[in-house]
């Protein structure tokens, strides 16, 4: 009722200073009829007569120019109020959270994170790093990077494409053990890999892995085991190319192909995205994580 009372108003103060139902309503930008029908049920509210109509012309009557004194100063103000709110809210500003892998939010998403801060200093960032898929809605996360599977159908997905796996080794590793040619071979090794769900086939096509030394979900535990002489780890290669350069892992069977996984940049429909999110997802789209 308030809502109305106050287009009520508006509808009122445009005609008044347009003198004119037609101007008003194409500076309001609503139907004519709307306009007065808003002035007419003003006026019976008040119990007053505001404008005098005629074919040609709309005179303010004594008690329209009263109520007009009242209101303007309080509409022009409100007016200003929220444009400035407007502006605010179009600058990106606030906190937004990402969710993805431990993986993926240290070697992928952090090298991206100082230069978005340089460009946007009032948008902070919070990280939820986890290897299960999260609740975005229940853990208030506006933004995702998952692997293998977008999400539910209320969510839009961005495929940002697809991550690929190797096995890797130290050289003295090798050098100690031996390096294996074969898959058959890899049962003589420490196997340093997640243990797949039952039933899953991770290494190929109608293929059981074999037991690993250490198993983890966590592949940079698996890194580091493996950095450290400790197996053969199966990594994502994103994560293993800076220890292959650096000499510290190599990799091992090469022309072993893993089933890739599609990679998916997730989030609530765009158009209902504030500003903040979408700056932060358009960053993340234009860093081309996967090369």
């Amino acid at each position: 009722m308030a809502t109305d009372k106050l287009a009520a108003l508006q509808a009122f103060q445009a005609v008044a200073q347009a003198q004119s139902f037609t101007k008003a309503a194409a500076r309001l930008q609503l139907d004519k009829s709307k306009i007065s029908r808003s002035v007419r049920e003003l006026e019976q509210l008040l119990g007053a007569t505001l404008l005098v109509r005629s074919t040609r012309s709309v005179r303010v009557t004594a008690d329209g120019e009263v109520l007009l004194r009242q209101v303007s100063p309080h509409l022009a103000a409100l007016e200003a109020a929220t444009e400035v709110l407007t502006d605010r809210v179009a600058i990106p500003a606030g906190e937004v959270t990402i969710a993805t892998t431990p993986d993926i939010g240290r070697d992928l998403v952090a090298p991206t994170l100082a230069g978005f801060r340089a460009r946007y200093p009032d948008v902070r960032v919070r990280m939820v790093l986890s290897a299960d898929m999260v609740d975005m809605m229940r853990a208030e996360v506006d933004v995702a990077v998952r692997v293998g599977h977008p999400g539910g159908n209320t969510l839009v997905a961005r495929r940002i494409g697809e991550l690929t796996s190797g096995f890797f080794a130290a050289p003295g590793y090798l050098k100690r053990r031996g390096t294996p040619t074969k898959m058959e071979h890899m049962s003589q090794h420490e196997g340093l890999w997640p243990t797949p769900p039952r039933g899953q086939k991770s290494f190929a096509p109608g293929r059981t892995p074999p037991e690993p030394a250490i198993a983890s979900s966590d592949f940079g535990l698996l890194a580091e085991v493996a950095r450290t002489g400790g197996g053969i780890a199966l990594l994502p290669t994103f994560m293993a190319t800076r220890d292959v350069a650096a000499g510290a892992l190599v990799r091992v069977l090469p022309e072993f192909s893993l089933a890739n996984a599609p990679v998916y940049i997730v989030s609530r429909a765009i158009k209902t995205l504030p500003p903040r999110v979408q700056v932060l997802r358009s960053a993340l789209l234009d860093a081309k994580l996967l090369g």
